[in-house]
């Protein structure tokens, strides 16, 4: 094997798959939230059950895919942590650690802060059409707009992490 030159650049393929999988992540996650949520809102004007389900689907779909690429994104933040740490290069090792952490805690956050909103979102959508006990529009507008700032602000944690990201891989090509 030939000596490696100083002058060689280190490979960044990982890193740059973590940094541009967790940019994809934070700007799906984003519109949900700027783009589908105002949509259902703009035009379900006087059905909440209907506005209801279709958050629910919305959900559904996003549960699939997100928290996959969540993990798929702080693997590859985490692999690039520990080759690091073989290499001991401690201070390149922090940084992408702490990018794999920020994707993840999506994750808590959600638990945290998300889930009374879910909850009570997926308890109206679980009523019978048509039932007496359905919220009014107003109020079920209020929880959809709730949720989409939370989200909002869960969707700039992988944002955070795909910077983290692009900051190490910079710090390697060039400095």
């Amino acid at each position: 094997m030939a000596p490696k030159h100083e002058s060689e650049k280190p490979r960044i393929g990982v890193q740059t798959t973590a940094f541009v999988t967790g940019s994809f992540l934070s700007g799906a996650m984003m519109s949900l939230s700027v783009i589908a949520v105002p949509v259902l809102l703009d035009t379900n004007l006087t059905d909440s059950g209907h506005t209801v389900h279709q958050w629910a689907r919305l959900y559904h779909y996003g549960h699939i895919y997100m928290p996959a690429l969540a993990v798929a994104t702080t693997g590859l933040y985490i692999y690039t942590a520990m080759r690091k740490w073989a290499a001991r290069e401690h201070n390149r090792l922090l940084i992408y650690a702490a990018a794999g952490v920020s994707t993840i805690a999506i994750v808590p956050f959600t638990w945290v802060l998300m889930d009374p909103t879910n909850y009570i979102l997926f308890g109206l959508d679980e009523l019978p059409k048509g039932s007496t006990q359905m919220m009014d529009e107003p109020t079920v507008r209020k929880l959809l707009m709730k949720w989409a700032w939370l989200h909002v602000v869960r969707s700039l944690l992988p944002l955070a992490g795909s910077i983290l990201g692009l900051v190490g891989v910079l710090q390697e090509r060039i400095w």
